[in-house]
Parts: structure tokens; sequence; C-alpha cells
């Protein structure tokens, strides 16, 4: 059965050109914020980027409402489809994703999940912390079957983002003036981007309230899970967070 699958894989590999570029990552790593960043500078430099954008099969359910099993990722763990393929990994910390990614399948799809609270949710067997920490395994494991792979840290994009961005462009092989980097970083930060949502000027993105925790762009705080998770949530996270074979700069 898994010869069958991984044979599908490397054939499908075959669907896109080669070096395709993929932007990989887990629901609510700061995907949209990247994506945002890549298409600003994209349409200001007339460099084409011709990225695609994927979850992976890790998603729960998305804004229409459909569902999905996220274990399946795991049932095929050969990533072959990308093996033609310019990968790029965009990792943050699990806590804040945890977070996140709470408040995004129970506000911001039109079919909602309910858990009685985000210590529900953590502990989930399924949808909980420990599949972020088996996506992260996962993909640290078989990295090298891509053409070319190249981890980004969203705290790095927080931190020193024109740099991190440089970075990304020198990886895709594409020449970027300074300038434009640094005013599309600049303009590009959470507080700006919530302002636009908030009166619907970022296309794209379904509208399912105002409320800070029903908008796409929430608080994008590193570290954020100190404010919203329990000592308690917070111990069995970080008793998880030593399974995570690669990105150890979480422990």
């Amino acid at each position: 059965m898994l010869f069958w699958r991984y044979l599908k894989d490397y054939l499908l590999s075959y669907t896109y050109k080669n070096n395709q570029v993929f932007l990989v990552s887990f629901p609510k790593t700061g995907r949209t914020w990247l994506s945002y960043m890549l298409d600003q500078i994209e349409a200001k430099s007339g460099k084409e980027i011709n990225y695609l954008k994927t979850h992976d099969f890790s998603e729960i359910v998305i804004e229409s409402g459909k569902k999905q099993n996220p274990s399946l990722i795991f049932k095929y763990v050969k990533r072959y489809f990308y093996r033609r393929a310019k990968v790029i990994f965009l990792v943050r910390d699990p806590r804040d994703v945890i977070v996140s990614h709470f408040h995004q399948i129970t506000k911001r799809t039109k079919k909602p999940m309910y858990f009685s609270s985000i210590s529900e949710f953590v502990r989930h067997e399924t949808f909980g912390f420990n599949r972020i920490i088996q996506f992260y395994n996962l993909w640290y494991n078989q990295r090298k079957i891509s053409k070319d792979f190249f981890l980004v840290k969203y705290e790095e994009l927080k931190n020193n983002g024109e740099n991190e961005l440089k970075k990304i462009f020198n990886f895709l092989e594409i020449n970027i003036e300074e300038k434009i980097i640094r005013e599309v970083y600049n303009k590009s930060s959470a507080t700006k981007m919530r302002n636009k949502e908030l009166v619907n000027k970022l296309s794209g993105f379904n509208d399912f309230g105002k409320e800070i925790n029903h908008l796409k762009v929430r608080k994008a705080k590193v570290g954020s899970y100190l404010d919203e998770l329990s000592q308690s949530d917070i111990n069995y996270c970080n008793y998880l967070l030593q399974n995570l074979q690669g990105f150890k700069y979480y422990k």
C-alpha cells in the first residue's frame, strides 16, 4: 500500500515544473504574513516569484467549513511529492501556534469546531499540541527529499525581517532591491495589516467579525501563549517539546 502511495507522489512531482517553489507550513505559523510580503515585493519589483502555498494536509478545518483528517499526513511520511521542488519551510513556536490555531478553528470558519476550553484543545489526541510536534518532526526528517530546503523562523521574521527576506530571495536566486524589501516590510507590520483587515482592505479574507480573536491577523505576538495558556497547559506543552527532533530552539 505504501509503495503505491509513494509511487503516486513520485509521479505527481512531475505535474509541476522543476524547481517549483513551495511555501510549506503548519496552520497559524505566520504564512499569511509572509506570503503577503512576498506578493507585495513581487508586485513592486516586477520579479516573478511563482510560489505555491500549502499546509501539506495538516489542516483540521478551513474557512469554508470543510474538514479533513489531519492524521493522514502521518500515515504517508515520505514527502516524495516535493522531490523536485524548492521548499521554504516556515516554523513558529508551537506554543504560540496552538493558541492561534485554537482561535482559528473555533471562530474563523463557517462551521466552527467546539472545545470546552483551550486546555481541552491543547491535549486533544488528534488535534492538539502533539500534532504540531509530529508535523515538525516529519518535515525535519524529510527535509532532504526536496531538491532544496530553506528554513524560516517566524520569530526571526519579527525580530530581523528585512534580513530574513533577503535570505529568502537569495535562496530563490532572485535579486530584489533592498529599498523594496525595506519598504514592504515596514508597511506589513501586524498592526498595519490588522487595521486594513478591520476596514476590509485585505483581499482574500473572509469576514468573521471584528473582535480580535475573530480576525485573521490576530495578535501576532511572540510568546503570546504566556498570556492565554494556564501554567498546567504550558507545563504539558513543554513536556511534549522534549520530543522535538529538529528545530530545537523552541525547547
